[in-house]
């Protein structure tokens, strides 16, 4: 992947054809949530904003070689590992690692869209949190 990307299109057009795939799903499935949000690249990747504050970010670089979805509150809002976190997790799509950061990882060979049921509801709930 290039360094700087400056562009979700740059970021995609980056990735092999699988993730890529992965990606795109993810993105109409968080494009289509209420509340909506908005799009834009931080941190090398494609993040998703709600009421000023990135929520949602597009994870492609880790050790499992997976599409990952990382929850959280941008930087400013201080978090605690120990906590339990903010939200319960009914569709156990959720990793916590700390009260207000999670993932959602795709393995590679899943296809978000069938997870796009219990994927939208876990989203929806995180995205309406204050």
């Amino acid at each position: 992947m290039a360094a700087t990307v400056k562009s979700v299109d740059d970021f995609l057009g980056a990735l092999e054809p699988e993730p890529r795939a992965q990606v795109e799903d993810l993105r109409r499935i968080i494009l289509a949530l209420r509340p909506p949000v908005t799009e834009h690249i931080k941190w090398n990747s494609p993040s998703y904003v709600h009421d000023g504050i990135d929520r949602i970010t597009v994870n492609t670089r880790n050790k499992a070689g997976a599409v990952q979805l990382i929850l959280h509150f941008d930087t400013a809002r201080p978090e605690d590992r120990a906590a339990p976190p903010l939200m319960p997790d009914d569709t156990g799509l959720i990793r916590w690692l700390s009260d207000i950061r999670g993932v959602i990882t795709l393995p590679p060979g899943t296809a978000a869209s069938s997870l796009e049921p219990a994927l939208t509801t876990a989203l929806t709930r995180w995205l309406a949190l204050p």
